[in-house]
């Protein structure tokens, strides 16, 4: 499974990513910082994974994600988590030494 990190003005690169079938780990703006969803409260940094819907199943299984807590299909045909906090480090972590090879 194909993932990549992209930067919060590089969301139109993520959406075609996330179309062609990979998983677009999109930096969102932390405004969110403070507020709650499904009874947590959000921390920065936030992050959306964006993905089409059986791609994204699949990648949230193996992260101890629920597919309830994909947010919908909007305009596209890809949907997306809401990943933050602790996590989102975790995964920036992870993905942010895969820039400096590509």
């Amino acid at each position: 499974m194909r993932e990549k990190y992209f930067e919060r003005r590089q969301i139109k690169e993520a959406i075609a990513f996330a179309e062609a079938g990979g998983i677009a780990v999109h930096r969102n703006f932390d405004t969110y910082h403070g507020s709650t969803i499904r009874g947590l409260r959000r921390e920065k940094p936030f992050l959306h994974v964006i993905g089409l819907r059986p791609v994204l199943e699949e990648w949230g299984r193996l992260h101890g994600l629920r597919s309830e807590w994909i947010q919908p299909e909007k305009r596209r045909k890809v949907a997306h988590y809401d990943v933050f906090g602790p996590h989102a480090e975790a995964l920036i972590e992870r993905l942010l030494p895969a820039l400096d090879v590509e």
